[in-house]
């Protein structure tokens, strides 16, 4: 059974968060407006600063605060790698990835370094561009690599605006890198592409797993 903030809808989350943001003020009536326009609330906590400022009631203050709080959960979850989260089984490392990519709307390239049993070393961002044109250089990909000294390795991108069904490209990349980190021992462990609640996984496709070399 659900208790606390899981019990609550959406709207009445936002109400209490905006209580704290706009003092001496029914926030009921703005909860339901931003529900209303942006659907849930992940859609409120992904929506600029800018847009949330056109709901009546919001001022700038209240709608950075909004930001603040996807931000902040963002970094909690980035924390998680000083913790050595491991990410042995799929599900912890498909999970981890999907909320790399939560609310994202530009195409981005993430590197995971894992060490020998599957605990993460680092994530890191090797490319970030507008959608269909964020291409890792691979030159770039096995530079990072070696200089933090990655032997197990996971790439990963997303798909902003499609599905996370990879393209021709997606496989020519996954072939290149693969071949690219052999000649330096590094072991490519998968390819994974996301696109909002779909994950694509090169290393459990019985079509494409060959790719990893």
């Amino acid at each position: 059974m659900k208790t606390g903030i899981d019990a609550m809808p959406d709207h009445n989350i936002l109400e209490l968060l905006l209580f704290y943001g706009i003092p001496y003020k029914d926030t009921n009536p703005i909860a339901h407006e931003l529900i209303e326009k942006y659907h849930d609330l992940n859609g409120v906590l992904d929506a600029p600063v800018k847009e949330l400022q056109k709901i009546n009631g919001i001022g700038e203050n209240a709608a950075v605060m909004i930001k603040l709080i996807r931000d902040i959960c963002s970094k909690y979850h980035d924390n998680a790698i000083n913790s050595k989260v491991n990410l042995a089984s799929s599900e912890r490392l498909y999970d981890f990835i999907r909320m790399k990519y939560l609310g994202e709307t530009r195409e981005i390239v993430y590197m995971l370094s894992l060490d020998a049993h599957g605990r993460l070393k680092h994530c890191i961002k090797v490319a970030d561009g507008t959608p269909s044109t964020a291409v890792s250089d691979n030159r770039s990909l096995i530079e990072l690599a070696l200089r933090f000294d990655v032997t197990n390795a996971v790439i990963a991108h997303n798909h902003p605006n499609g599905f996370a069904t990879p393209s021709q490209a997606d496989i020519a990349a996954t072939e290149a890198i693969a071949k690219l980190f052999s000649t330096v021992s590094i072991n490519l462990v998968d390819h994974v592409i996301v696109a909002e609640d779909e994950i694509f996984s090169f290393a459990m496709s019985k079509k494409y797993s060959s790719f990893l070399g």
